[in-house]
């Protein structure tokens, strides 16, 4: 089932003007997904400059559902060279916000849906950046005796 069949609420947006520049951004989008992203607009200014950001990102996203979404996100961050670990974790941090955000929001998933989702996402994120910051200690000889393969 898609993004917006799932829908079960919107937010209502407390700044009148953000959402109406929100409705024209994404007035191509079914009516739903359209008054969701509104309301979120209208209601979090933080949100509100994750749509702006990740547009293209989030288009996609909301078409495949939330699950889908949030899995290709995992699997990018999984494989997001060692060199290029912060700028891709904080790009996928900010884009696992939004996703998460609406899918709460919209009712679309429930707390421990959206708590076990956070939770996952801070494992694999932490995992990463322990496992790069390793791999920098050993290669700097600070930890005696081991090798990149100790790494597990």
């Amino acid at each position: 089932m898609s993004f917006a069949q799932r829908l079960t609420r919107t937010p209502r947006p407390h700044e009148a003007d953000f959402a109406t520049e929100a409705a024209a951004r994404f007035g191509d989008l079914a009516p739903e997904l359209r008054d969701l992203l509104c309301g979120t607009a209208g209601c979090s200014p933080y949100l509100r400059g994750l749509m702006d950001r990740h547009e293209a990102w989030l288009r996609a996203a909301l078409d495949q559902g939330p699950e889908l979404a949030m899995a290709g996100l995992m699997a990018e961050m999984a494989g997001l060279p060692d060199n290029e670990l912060g700028a891709g974790l904080r790009q996928a941090k900010s884009r696992m916000a939004l996703l998460t955000a609406l899918a709460d929001l919209g009712g679309v998933w429930s707390l421990e849906e959206v708590t076990g989702t956070l939770t996952r996402f801070a494992d694999l994120a932490v995992d990463r950046a322990l496992k790069a910051q390793i791999a920098v200690e050993i290669g700097r000889g600070k930890l005696p005796g081991q090798t990149g393969d100790d790494i597990a």
